[in-house]
């Protein structure tokens, strides 16, 4: 059975032309100042790490003798996976403006007693 909802008590049986004001409007909400900027994502980092990426690529089309059928599901794996990288390093900003308005965050544990310790994670 589904639940059963009650009527509010300003409930006419009359329809109105006019609607009524909501009593209870919601506060607007304004961003904490002192909450920190959410950072830009490091891609100088993502860039320096990537020659390392040539030693595996070198053993995959030379070194080895792979099947081509093989080789090709290794390069669309990798590839995917470097979508899902650049993905989530756009969609990290942004899912994290969205947590700190409903304030859901914690803290780094292992950072406390330091300064670091009360960002908001």
């Amino acid at each position: 059975m589904g639940a059963r909802k009650r009527l509010s008590s300003s409930y006419s049986s009359e329809p109105s032309s006019v609607p009524k004001e909501d009593t209870q409007k919601k506060p607007q909400e304004k961003p904490n100042l002192a909450d920190p900027p959410i950072a830009p994502p490091k891609w100088g980092l993502l860039l320096k790490l990537s020659p390392f990426a040539l030693p595996y690529l070198y053993l995959l089309f030379y070194y080895y003798p792979i099947e081509p059928e093989l080789r090709r599901s290794i390069l669309i794996n990798a590839g995917m996976s470097l979508v899902g990288l650049f993905l989530t390093v756009k969609m990290i900003p942004v899912a994290s403006r969205y947590v700190q308005k409903r304030n859901l965050f914690g803290y780094d544990i292992n950072k406390k007693g330091t300064p670091q310790g009360n960002v908001k994670v």
